[in-house]
């Protein structure tokens, strides 16, 4: 195991924390920075280490929206509409079911041929940078056809669950119309429209306001912190601390003698009570 992309903290500098000086547990230690860093980040419902989101938004035809991450650090791509990108149809006339899905970072393909035998084939944007490479992919699958149509960055395909191509072509659509205005208040992660370049592109959009439809809306954008706020740290310090000392405890027994020795156990409520304290001024407000 290695440490994942969101670690808010490192194995050398929890073991500097807590005295640990063997590197017997070090595997154990970093599965707790691992898992508490996962436990703050969905606490808190929002990106705390730098990284690159990819979102579609419901913009319910407003000129703001609140990206679900702040701060926001640089926006590559604001986009909205509809192109059709790649063609998918099936190419097997006796197959039962052939699925075309286009997920968060892949695009996934279930063929079941007449004798019943499922197959998955999962191809990620990471792999197929281009929707021209995507293409390309699906077509040397067997039981699928697929044509490039218009060639654009995977990611900015839209998301969409199954659909069934034996008896009709599939065409998977980007979000095109990029040549808009905009403003960013990075600090809260609002995006604000000032200037939609093609509000006669169709008569139902307002000019100069998001389309008023489910996730119509694409930012791509980097968002989190450069360098960690320090109490967010020290709330992994004491989180993974307690979860190392205490493996091997009852924690709910506060007080504990033998013989004439005994001690007492922070109570977990005042440990939750503090580490809420260092957390809540970055919580999401929804």
């Amino acid at each position: 195991m290695a440490l994942a992309s969101n670690a808010l903290t490192t194995v050398a500098d929890v073991k500097t924390y807590m005295g640990v000086t063997s590197s017997s547990d070090d595997t154990l230690i970093e599965t707790l920075v691992n898992n508490v860093s996962d436990q703050i980040e969905r606490w808190c419902d929002r990106v705390i280490v730098q990284r690159t989101v990819t979102e579609f938004l419901d913009a319910r035809a407003d000129r703001t929206i609140a990206l679900s991450n702040a701060p926001v650090i640089s926006v590559d791509l604001v986009a909205y509409g509809a192109r059709d990108s790649i063609s998918v149809s099936s190419d097997t006339a006796t197959d039962l079911l052939a699925t075309v899905s286009i997920e968060e970072d892949q695009a996934r393909l279930v063929r079941i041929a007449s004798d019943g035998t499922s197959t998955s084939s999962t191809l990620t944007f990471a792999s197929n940078p281009t929707t021209a490479t995507l293409s390309a992919a699906i077509d040397a699958l067997t039981g699928f056809a697929s044509t490039s149509i218009h060639n654009a960055p995977s990611f900015t395909l839209h998301r969409m669950g199954g659909r069934n191509v034996l008896d009709a072509t599939a065409f998977l659509t980007v979000a095109s119309d990029d040549e808009n205005e905009y403003r960013v208040d990075f600090d809260r992660g609002l995006v604000h429209l000032r200037a939609d370049a093609f509000p006669a592109d169709d008569s139902k959009r307002m000019p100069n306001r998001f389309p008023n439809s489910f996730q119509s809306v694409l930012v791509r954008y980097s968002a989190g912190y450069s360098t960690l706020p320090n109490a967010i740290v020290q709330a992994a310090f004491e989180l993974i601390s307690d979860a190392y000392r205490g493996r091997d405890r009852d924690r709910a027994i506060n007080n504990e003698s033998l013989g004439g020795y005994s001690y007492t156990v922070r109570p977990w409520a005042e440990w939750t009570a503090n580490v809420n304290s260092l957390l809540a001024p970055f919580r999401r407000v929804r």
